[in-house]
C-alpha cells in the first residue's frame, strides 16, 4: 500500500543495501516506482526483482530458488543485540517512522505472544497472516512461533475478507487475530452467511483500540472466544485479556499488562498517576523497541531516561490493573476550551442502527477554534444517518460540546498501510459532490 514518496523515504532512512521486491502487485507497478528513485538512493547497491506469478508459487520457494544460486559465504552468528529488523510505522501522525529491533527484543516478543495460550503456544498451529503479512510486529512475531513449532502460516498479501472467510472454512482455522478495522469488514461481508466458520474457537482483536459494541457483535455472532490486547508498532504487545476475564471487562478494557510488561498512566510531567485517572500510557519490557532508526530526535521524544515508551494513548488504569483506553493525545480536539477525545464519540456510534463504520476529527474553526467532524459510513447507502439524528444520539450521551458539527458521507474510510483510518487523510478531505456534507449552522 505505500506510494512513491513512502517507499523513497524508507530506502533511505533504513540505509537499504539490497531490496527484494515483486515487480506489480495489484495496481501497484513497483519495479517503475523503484528505478525512478534510485538516482537518489546511491546506498542501495542491488535489487532483486521477482514476478507476482513466481511468488505466488510459495515464498519459502522462492527464496529457496534465490539462495541457491547463490555464492557461499561464511556464516557470522548474530549477537542478541544485533539489529534484526526495522519495522516502519503506518504514518498515521506523520512520515513512517522506523522503529528498530534487536535479535533479544523479537525473542521476548515471541515468548510475550505465546504465552496468551493455555499451556503455551499451539505445537502444530495454523497461522493466517492476512494483509500485515511481516510489515506487522505481532505477526512477525507470530511468524517466528510458527517456525520454532513447525507450524504453517498462510499468508494473504492484501486484506480480502472474501479470501479469508474462505481459507478459514477450508483450512478449518480454530484461531484467527486481526485489528478492529478487518474484523468490522469480516462481519459486514455478505459471504459470512453462507461459509461454515463454526471450527472458529478464538478471536484475537489486537493492533488498534476496539469499541465495545464491536467486542460484543464479536461473540454474538461468532459464537467465539473474544481475546483483546494492546499493542503497536512501538511497544509490542502490552497488555491482553486473560482467559476467565468477563464479557464486560472483554469489551471496555485491554487487558492486564502481560507477564514481564510495566505499565503506567503518567501526567505530563511523566508521575505515576492513581487509579481511575486518565494520562498517557507509558510501557517499559524488554520487547519494546530500541529506538527509531537513524533518528535519534523522535526516539529522545518517545523513549524517556528510564526505559519507558511514551505511547501517546490517553488511558485509565483501574485498581485492579486493567486499562482503559480513551484515545491518541495527537487525536484529541479542543472546542471552545473542552477537550474532545473522538475514541469515545466513535465507539457511541458504532451502536447506532444506520452506522457501519464512523471517525471523528477536529477541524479548524473560526468560532470554537476547533470542531468535530463525523465521517460516516451507512449500513444502508439507501437510508443514511443525518446530522441532526447523530447529534441527538449522541447528545443523549455524552456532553453537547462533544457531539459532531459536521458530518460527510462516504463509501468508505479511508485505511493507511495498516489497515488502520487513516485520520490525516480525513483532515485533508474535500467532498466530492456525489458525498452528502453537512454542517450546523
Amino acid at each position: 500500500r505505500y506510494r512513491r514518496s513512502e517507499i523513497g523515504h524508507i530506502l533511505r532512512r533504513s540505509g537499504a543495501r539490497c531490496l527484494l521486491a515483486v515487480e506489480e502487485w495489484h495496481e501497484a507497478d513497483f519495479r517503475s516506482t523503484v528505478e525512478g528513485l534510485r538516482a537518489e538512493l546511491p546506498g542501495l547497491a542491488e535489487v532483486v526483482w521477482l514476478s507476482a506469478d513466481r511468488l505466488r508459487v510459495g515464498t519459502a520457494n522462492t527464496v529457496a530458488d534465490l539462495a541457491g544460486g547463490a555464492r557461499p559465504t561464511s556464516a557470522v552468528p548474530p549477537a542478541a543485540d544485533d539489529p534484526v529488523a526495522i519495522v516502519f510505522t503506518s504514518g498515521t501522525t506523520g512520515i513512517p517512522k522506523g522503529a528498530w529491533y534487536n535479535h533479544r527484543n523479537l525473542l521476548a516478543l515471541a515468548e510475550i505472544d505465546g504465552r496468551r495460550h493455555a499451556g503455551g503456544a499451539p505445537s502444530s498451529p495454523k497461522h493466517l497472516a492476512a494483509g500485515l503479512s511481516f510489515a506487522h510486529i505481532g505477526t512477525m512475531a507470530r511468524i517466528a512461533i510458527q517456525i520454532a513449532h513447525r507450524g504453517t502460516s498462510i499468508v494473504h498479501d492484501a486484506f480480502d475478507p472474501a479470501a479469508v472467510l474462505e481459507v478459514i472454512e477450508r483450512e478449518r482455522l480454530e484461531d484467527l487475530g486481526g485489528i478492529p478495522t478487518q474484523v468490522i469488514m469480516l462481519l459486514d461481508h455478505p459471504d459470512r452467511a453462507r461459509r461454515d466458520l463454526s471450527s472458529l474457537r478464538s478471536v484475537l482483536v489486537g493492533g488498534a483500540p476496539a469499541a465495545p459494541a464491536l467486542i460484543r457483535r464479536v461473540q454474538e455472532t461468532l459464537h467465539v472466544t473474544v481475546s483483546v490486547r494492546y499493542s503497536s508498532t512501538e511497544v509490542g504487545i502490552a497488555t491482553a485479556s486473560l482467559l476467565d476475564d468477563p464479557p464486560e471487562l472483554l469489551a471496555t478494557t485491554v487487558g492486564k499488562a502481560t507477564p514481564g510488561v510495566e505499565l503506567r498512566v503518567v501526567d505530563e510531567a511523566n508521575r505515576p498517576l492513581p487509579p481511575d485517572t486518565p494520562g498517557e500510557v507509558v510501557v517499559r519490557s524488554p520487547a519494546t523497541m530500541r529506538g527509531y532508526w537513524q533518528d535519534p530526535d523522535a526516539t529522545a521524544a518517545t523513549i524517556d531516561a528510564d526505559g519507558w515508551v511514551h505511547t501517546g494513548d490517553v488511558g485509565v488504569l483501574d485498581a485492579a490493573g486493567y486499562l482503559r483506553l480513551r484515545g491518541r493525545r495527537s487525536e484529541m480536539f479542543i472546542r471552545g476550551g473542552y477537550n474532545v477525545y473522538p475514541a469515545e464519540i466513535e465507539e457511541l456510534l458504532a451502536h447506532h442502527p444506520k452506522v457501519a463504520r464512523a471517525a471523528i476529527v477536529g477541524l479548524p474553526d473560526p468560532v470554537f477554534g476547533e470542531v468535530g467532524w463525523a465521517f460516516v459510513v451507512s449500513r444502508d447507502p439507501a437510508a443514511p444517518p443525518d446530522l441532526a439524528e447523530l447529534r441527538t444520539f449522541i447528545g443523549a450521551e455524552l456532553a453537547s460540546f462533544k457531539r459532531p458539527d459536521g458530518l460527510t458521507l462516504l463509501p468508505e474510510l479511508p485505511l493507511t498501510p495498516m489497515y488502520k483510518v487513516d485520520k490525516r487523510a480525513l483532515r485533508t478531505f474535500r467532498p466530492a459532490s456525489r458525498l452528502r456534507t453537512e454542517r450546523e449552522p
